[in-house]
């Protein structure tokens, strides 16, 4: 499930990447936009905790040519997270072509508004008509148990990673298709081959 999730053979249209300061997930969310990259003409990158380069740096460049980078600290929208996601949500209807959101991460919008606002504009993102799929962090051992599971409501995929090791990842999938029917899988995958690729 996870492979066809990232080469998006199973379709869907916000996914939740979950993880924790143990089990980090920006290894998958970087193949991720690697992959999206090869599916999309463009790519919303929303960087509220990493700076743009440490995604943009990983990928060739003509998939770097793809990337329209919103990033927090340098954002001539000042610290106002709000106006940084309706900048993305008007984006995405000005592009005119095939675009996917990435969003490192969640957290900070939510710590600084609230989780039913952050539920509210995820719904605005990936409702909008040229938006094949929005992919968003959230670290998990941030929240409370209530506020992760009202961001994992809205989402048609969340993939929580639960565990690693050197360079072994676990994570648990929780899928719904659009005719309601949900797909529990668990998956270990291995970054030991290369610093970017993941392999299963």
């Amino acid at each position: 499930m996870l492979e066809d999730l990232l080469k998006g053979a199973e379709k869907s249209r916000l996914i939740l990447v979950t993880d924790e300061t143990e089990c980090p997930g920006r290894h998958l969310l970087l193949n991720w936009i690697h992959n999206l990259g090869n599916r999309c003409d463009k790519i919303i990158l929303i960087c509220f905790e990493r700076h743009t380069d440490f995604f943009t740096n990983w990928l060739p460049v003509n998939l770097q040519n793809k990337i329209i980078a919103i990033d927090y600290r340098s954002s001539n929208l000042g610290r106002d997270t709000d106006a940084i996601l309706d900048k993305a949500i008007s984006m995405t209807s000005q592009v005119g072509e095939t675009v996917a959101v990435v969003i490192d991460s969640l957290s900070l919008h939510i710590t600084l508004k609230s989780a039913a606002g952050t539920c509210h504009l995820l719904h605005k993102l990936a409702s909008g008509s040229s938006v094949a799929q929005v992919v968003a962090l959230l670290h998990r051992d941030v929240h409370d148990r209530s506020t992760c599971s009202l961001i994992e409501h809205i989402a048609s995929s969340v993939i929580d990673i639960v565990s690693s090791t050197r360079f072994k990842y676990t994570c648990c999938i929780r899928h719904c298709r659009s005719t309601g029917k949900v797909y529990k899988s668990v998956r270990i995958y291995d970054s030991i081959h290369s610093p970017f690729s993941i392999f299963f």
